[in-house]
């Protein structure tokens, strides 16, 4: 009875849906950017990555909800797993409007510099695939951001110390000071790349969930397939660039 009630509500795989179809959005997204829209429409090609970023954050809070009630959360404890923990933390902060949002490298950009078209430069941390010739998407958020969000009161965000602590070892932080400063920068300047964690909750969700995961769209079977058999992305092994940035006008 409980497995024939699963799939006839099918909120699991409704959700996978979400986030498979809203994975697609942002990859299409940060492909237009990079191949004219910045220098074309600036606001146009960071407002589409912004909006396609949110909706997988909602996305994977959708799947995490659809657990819940399909009473599918035996399969995993969301808030025990670094992957999950980290997502779910960029989610509530931006729909809660908490810390600035968690801001991608292009809105801070904007908003902290005068000129967004002088360089600047920046720490980036990026978390590599186990194959050194796989290359991924990059989309950088701020650390500081983050730490902001840690710093308020847990009444505010409802975040648990366990689960600040667990975000925090998951994302190797303890050595983002080091990093800033091997580049003679100040810490608040380090970002990371967010595409690398959506991979690795794509991947956990995947494993734990997939006898819940009916695919009907293509996208949603392309997705199913490449996180089954992706191996996750090494947090534990960063590579860190420091970079110049700017925007175009």
């Amino acid at each position: 009875m409980f497995m024939r009630d699963i799939h006839s509500n099918n909120l699991i795989s409704g959700s996978f849906e979400e986030l498979s179809h809203a994975l697609r959005i942002l990859a299409e997204a940060d492909l237009r950017a990079h191949k004219g829209l910045l220098e074309i429409d600036r606001a146009e090609a960071v407002g589409n990555i912004e909006t396609a970023f949110t909706s997988i954050l909602n996305a994977f809070h959708s799947l995490y909800d659809a657990c819940q009630k399909q009473k599918a959360s035996i399969c995993l404890d969301w808030y025990a797993v670094g992957e999950l923990a980290t997502i779910l933390t960029l989610r509530n902060a931006r729909h809660h409007n908490h810390a600035r949002k968690i801001r991608t490298l292009y809105t801070y950009h904007v908003q902290e510099n005068s000129k967004p078209t002088e360089m600047v430069s920046y720490v980036l941390v990026d978390f590599p695939a186990l194959d050194p010739t796989a290359r991924w998407s990059e989309l950088y958020i701020s650390w500081d951001d983050l730490v902001t969000l840690f710093s308020l009161p847990e009444k505010d965000t409802r975040l648990r110390r366990s689960t600040i602590t667990l975000v925090r070892h998951y994302l190797g932080s303890d050595s983002f000071s080091s990093y800033a400063a091997s580049c003679d920068a100040p810490v608040n300047l380090v970002f990371f790349n967010a595409f690398p964690l959506i991979t690795n909750a794509a991947i956990k969700v995947v494993s734990a969930l997939a006898e819940h995961i009916k695919p009907a769209s293509m996208e949603a079977r392309t997705y199913f397939k490449q996180f089954s058999r992706l191996e996750p992305m090494q947090t534990d092994k960063p590579n860190v660039d420091c970079r110049v940035f700017a925007l175009p006008r």
